[in-house]
């Protein structure tokens, strides 16, 4: 006697959906301008004013009105030297009658000693040039600029979707029993 037990095992099938997504960022809007800094300089250079006029009338190289001044100075000492001369020697002609040869004197001195002079050369001059300097100015001026941009963010877009796991039965699970042999009548 003999007895055959089979078993089939249960096989479970399934499918997989694995999860999606995907996010997508827009691009921010910018609204409104804006203006750019500016910048404006204005410059005067520096000068320097060198006056030689009295070095060179020194040299006896004078300009017009330097040569005009100078010879109207010594026209007004000569003229009041020689007033001064004429008056003292009137004065001296009045006292004649106390004796002494004071015309002959007079004579001499107007004819020969009164243009009596000594000369001097001078060919270096002796006053340094005045020298001015006229400091040069920078001016700056900015002008900032102005940012009115105003930027909107955008939200992400956002896609989802979930996996998936379907389970089935491939194959069933089982016993069979069989008896195989001959057939033996119990009797209780």
């Amino acid at each position: 006697m003999a007895l055959e037990i089979r078993t089939t095992p249960a096989i479970l099938g399934h499918n997989i959906t694995k999860p999606q997504h995907s996010i997508e960022q827009p691009k921010a809007q910018v609204e409104g301008g804006f203006t750019l800094p500016t910048i404006k300089v204005e410059v005067s250079l520096p000068t320097v004013d060198i006056d030689q006029n009295q070095s060179f009338n020194e040299s006896g190289l004078k300009d017009n009105q330097s040569f005009s001044a100078d010879y109207v100075a010594y026209a007004k000492q000569k003229m009041q030297e020689s007033i001064g001369r004429i008056a003292d020697q009137g004065n001296e002609l009045t006292n004649v009658h106390e004796g002494g040869n004071q015309i002959a004197d007079q004579a001499l001195y107007n004819a020969f000693d009164q243009f009596y002079n000594e000369f001097g050369m001078v060919t270096m001059p002796r006053t340094r040039p005045q020298i001015t300097l006229i400091e040069g100015q920078v001016d700056i001026q900015v002008t900032e600029g102005q940012n009115n941009q105003r930027v909107i963010a955008q939200k992400p877009r956002i896609d989802y979707q979930p996996g998936r796991v379907e389970r089935y039965m491939e194959q069933k699970n089982s016993i069979s029993i069989k008896y195989i042999g001959e057939k033996v009548d119990l009797q209780v």
